[in-house]
């Protein structure tokens, strides 16, 4: 059961959300009313990385060249040159980046008074990694980042299903309950193992004024730079290679944890050989030290070290990812592999590979689903069945030897997920059933207690505060509207025409549009001033539950909307109403009426 809220948070999410989710959240205060439990119980391994955050510092790597841990949810970067500054993913907000900035003033003797920022550079685009850019760049400050670094922000985040991943972003990130952290091993928040601390807030994105393609090699403030663009969590990724220094600086590849090739956010499906082959180029170079953006302890000293380090992480996916086609290829379905698949001790006894945030059967399922789809090759799995069905299901098998209910409080002493599924289900079937809420409630809780994976306990705990009407801020869960019309001006103005039209896209309902087929044509009066390549016309065919754009031999609209690209984009975005556009003069109907354009907007929610 999903508990909707009226949206009073501004979300902005990439990436992330990634690496580690990346969530930017500015938000109303929070209710100080402590939450029931007062406090849940961290697994011993989870805090004690979430304790190695703490204190927050300043680390030199190596001369120059320093990272800011804990100040951020990412590590920014810090590199002197002879006449001027690089930074290197400046941060999750503007605030977050301000104090990353104070922080180096303060163990750099203010260096950024003494010289200026010549170049930052974005790692990929992740929000973590790229919203503190304005804090940090001046007039002349070069922004650096992959050629798709803009293109994968607006397919993997602010697209058609931003608010599916802003609200799984917001969960496994822990946003909902981080007024209230672990101290002295009491409390609910313990960051998610690659982050500790959040601070929320208004994003200071720039976006790129340099665009990497291929391998290149700059000299920025008299430092050389090689920048390698690869894959991995994204498509936009950039190893920092700065030869002379022997530094690699990298993230969205490896990080101290058991890899998550999918993230609980959710993400397209990414390929488990771009991580092993951009590993192979990370471990080509030979590096002294490397410099993890995400994670308690991101410097890395010493060739062996460094080597053994990335060797474990690409050999880690590439076990997997091989022990899964192995046994895919004699038949075997995900949940059969997943005692079948051990990992070698030496990888699974490795500190830096603790399913702290990935998960071995989660990335099981990943892969097999990456390779082949959904079908396992068993015939019953020919016939999935509806969420109620399988409820439905459980109550049959429980009929004649006590209650679903009952059965589920059962299980809590058998088999704490086998309680949670049982009670789901039997609060599907009577959602005011109290022994199941009960147990629902106790088998959350219980889990999030025990599990070492952080995005585990933060679901958990998130659904719970939901659950039980706990949650201290109202994020609008389930209301897409509200969800797009909170993406920032900042990123609306770049969002591409196509972006915007897949979004209006999957805004349609159906059911109000299955017996129309309305053509309207649409006017943009600023594209060809600003974009001559971009069309300036397109046309819009809602025909039976679809909305295509641009329809092969296309006939002339009913009616033409006239106006400018940001105030289309306000509108799809459900930032501006479409009355008051017309009231303001920004747009115009021509061969219409404005009450036929209000109906066609009213397709769409």
């Amino acid at each position: 059961m999903k508990t909707k809220f009226q949206l009073l948070a501004l979300v902005t999410i990439l990436a992330l959300a990634g690496t580690a989710v990346c969530v930017a959240v500015q938000a109303p205060e929070a209710v100080s009313a402590p939450y029931e439990p007062e406090t849940v119980p961290v697994n011993p391994t989870l805090l004690a990385k979430y304790e190695e955050f703490f204190p927050p510092a300043v680390l030199n790597v190596t001369n120059d060249v320093w990272v800011a841990r804990g100040y951020n949810r990412d590590n920014p970067l810090l590199i002197e040159g002879v006449d001027g500054l690089i930074v290197v993913d400046p941060g999750e907000s503007i605030a977050a980046a301000q104090k990353a900035k104070d922080a180096f003033n303060a163990h750099l003797d203010n260096i950024f008074d003494k010289k200026s920022v010549k170049a930052i550079i974005y790692t990929h685009h992740h929000d973590c990694h790229v919203n503190g850019a304005s804090v940090f760049a001046n007039e002349q400050t070069e922004i650096i980042g992959h050629e798709n670094l803009l293109s994968s922000m607006f397919s993997e985040w602010f697209g058609p299903v931003f608010p599916s991943r802003a609200e799984g972003g917001l969960k496994m990130a822990g946003v909902m309950f981080q007024d209230a952290p672990v101290q002295d091993g009491e409390g609910w928040y313990a960051g998610y193992a690659l982050a500790g601390p959040q601070i929320l807030g208004p994003s200071g994105f720039l976006a790129p004024t340099k665009t990497i393609k291929e391998e290149t090699m700059l000299t920025i403030a008299g430092v050389d730079v090689d920048l390698i663009p690869v894959a991995g969590e994204t498509q936009d990724v950039l190893f920092v290679w700065l030869p002379q220094k022997e530094v690699l600086i990298q993230i969205a590849v490896v990080y101290e944890a058991f890899p998550a090739i999918s993230t609980m956010r959710g993400s397209r499906l990414r390929d488990p050989l771009d991580y092993v082959n951009s590993l192979k180029i990370a471990r080509g170079l030979n590096p002294e030290y490397l410099v993890a953006i995400h994670g308690p302890n991101p410097v890395t000293s010493g060739k062996e070290n460094v080597s053994q380090y990335l060797t474990n992480f690409s050999d880690a996916i590439q076990f997997v990812n091989d022990q899964t086609l192995y046994y895919m290829n004699r038949g075997y379905t995900p949940g059969e592999m997943m005692d079948l698949i051990v990992l070698p001790p030496h990888l699974a006894s490795s500190p830096y590979l603790q399913e702290i945030y990935g998960s071995k059967e989660w990335n099981i399922v990943h892969i097999f689903r990456y390779y082949r789809g959904y079908y396992t090759g068993e015939v019953r799995d020919l016939f999935p069945q509806t969420t109620l069905s399988e409820a439905e299901m459980s109550a049959f098998l429980a009929e004649g030897d006590g209650d679903l209910a009952s059965k589920a409080q059962a299980a809590m002493d058998i088999n704490l997920e086998w309680a949670l599924r049982l009670a789901d289900d039997a609060l599907l079937l009577d959602p005011d059933n109290p022994v199941a809420f009960e147990t629902k409630k106790a088998a959350m809780l219980a889990l999030a207690e025990n599990t070492m994976n952080s995005q585990a306990r933060n679901m958990l705990l998130s659904d719970y505060l939901l659950m039980t009407d706990q949650a201290h801020r109202d994020f609008g869960f389930g209301d897409p509207k509200l969800a797009f019309s909170s993406i920032q001006d900042n990123f609306v103005e770049l969002m591409p025409m196509a972006t915007l039209h897949r979004i209006l896209a999957v805004s349609l309902n159906a059911s109000k549009s299955m017996d129309k087929d309305i053509v309207v044509s649409l006017q943009l009066t600023d594209i060809k001033t600003n974009d001559p390549k971009v069309p300036d016309h397109y046309t819009l065919n809602v025909r039976k539950g679809i909305l295509e754009v641009d329809p092969p031999s296309a006939s002339k609209g009913q009616f033409e909307i006239v106006t400018d690209s940001l105030t289309w984009k306000q509108l799809v975005l459900s930032k501006l109403d479409p009355e008051d556009a017309v009231a303001n003069g920004k747009l115009v109907i021509s061969g219409g009426t404005p009450e036929s354009f209000y109906s066609f907007m009213e397709l769409f929610e």
